[in-house]
Parts: structure tokens; sequence; C-alpha cells
């Protein structure tokens, strides 16, 4: 079992994890991630941030999914025999995500438990989680290298609503003002879909802008290590350099 040092665990967790695997057992689970009602108003926006449809595309657990579910260790399980056929975390960034890759690719059954959630409180500024979901996209390309054929869609949808914000406020400056309504308009529907989810004036209000800081800075560590590992040519030893920090 593992679970982020940020998460907190609740008191049903493991009864519902038991009747889930003793009802459908599986080699390898993940859970979805939650807001408790203890969390501040920047940590509930945040989590709205992470969790939403119309900001991750349900990567996370959500209930519609534009990719197929891939555990992620603030809420992972696996057994004994995953462990000694496929080892453990490797040193690099998204750890956990390359982890599961190696299951899928051994072959061991692997599915959502979505009633075993845990509370995540992840981070606690808006400057450090831009850092954090800045590195969420440079991991990205590493993973793409690692895995060839694993990016979907949803993993450069961040990248190109970057470039698109940059190119609609280009044109609002030089052009006309009524190029940065597609922007004012998809703040409107996440203000919307986090006071639906939310319920709170404010942590709407908090959850566009934590929704756009996680977009721009994923979007941004995502053009920035497509730049320097493919379009240069730095990541061409990657799996060597993985290794090599293994090792150490």
């Amino acid at each position: 079992m593992f679970f982020d040092s940020d998460c907190v665990i609740p008191p049903t967790y493991f009864e519902t994890l038991k009747d889930e695997l003793t009802r459908e057992y599986v080699d390898c689970f993940g859970g979805p991630d939650a807001a408790s009602d203890s969390f501040t108003d920047l940590q509930k926006a945040i989590n709205y941030s992470m969790t939403s449809f119309l900001t991750t595309g349900g990567i996370r657990g959500g209930k519609v999914q534009l990719e197929k579910f891939t555990p992620r260790s603030f809420n992972m399980g696996y057994s004994r025999k995953v462990w000694e056929t496929v080892g453990g975390f490797r040193e690099m960034f998204s750890e956990d995500i390359d982890m599961s890759m190696r299951i899928r690719q051994a072959g061991f059954s692997m599915r959502l438990i979505r009633p075993a959630h845990v509370y995540h409180k992840r981070r606690t500024s808006l400057k450090k989680f831009a850092r954090q979901t800045h590195v969420f996209g440079m991991s990205r390309i590493t993973l793409k290298l690692l895995y060839p054929g694993s990016m979907k869609l949803v993993h450069t949808l961040p990248a190109l609503f970057t470039v698109g914000c940059a190119v609609l406020v280009i044109l609002a400056l030089c052009w006309h003002w009524w190029a940065i309504l597609p922007i004012v308009l998809y703040a409107a529907m996440l203000w919307l879909d986090a006071l639906r989810s939310t319920r709170s004036l404010k942590i709407a209000s908090m959850a566009v802008v934590t929704s756009f800081v996680q977009l721009l800075s994923y979007g941004s560590g995502f053009i920035r290590a497509w730049v320097w590992k493919i379009l240069l040519g730095h990541g061409r030893d990657i799996n060597e350099e993985i290794e090599m920090r293994r090792g150490k």
C-alpha cells in the first residue's frame, strides 16, 4: 500500500478495500482523491482543479475519463507477486505512473476502486502548486520517451491551452479585445462547475485561479521538456539515466 505524505486516510478505508478486493481481486489497484471538510479553501480549490473533468479530463479517477485509469502513489496498492516481478519505484519524477506502466506491461490486472478514496491536502500555496504541476508537465515527456505510444490527446491539452491563451492575449492586445472572449468563457464554465461541486462562491472563484495556474504551469513544463528532450534530442538516453540513478 502507498499513500502520499499529504494524504489523510478515512477510518473506513481498509474495510472498504477488503470488501472490494474480496468481491473482485486484482493485482494492482488505485483509488481517487478528494478534499476533506477540514481542508483550507485553497486546498479545496486545488482539489477541484486536480480532479475536475474540465481541467484534467478525469485521468485521476473521475467518473468520466479520457484515458485508461493509471494508479498513482497517493492511493495505490499491489500484490507481493507484482513487486517480485516488476520491482519497485525508480528514481524519476512521476515514478508512480512509470511503476503502473510497468505493471500493466507485465500483464497484471489493474482497476480503479472508486469507494476507496483518500483526502489529499496537496500544496499550501499557489507558488508550490505551480512548481508541482510544472514538473508534472515535464515528466510527461519523460514518460513518452520511456513508453512510446503512451501519450494521449488529454496529456497534450494543457500545452495547447497554454499556447492558445498566449495567442489570444496577443491578438487582444494587437487587434481587438474580443479575442480574449474564449478565455473568459472557459473561466465562466470553470466557475459554474466549481460552484456546483463545492457549493461555495469563494472556493469556486479560487478554483478558477488554481485551474489556470495548473493548466499553464503544466503546459509550460510540457513545452519546455518537449523542446529540450525531443526537439533538441537530450532525452535519447533517458532509460540509461534513470537506471544510473537507481544504481546509485
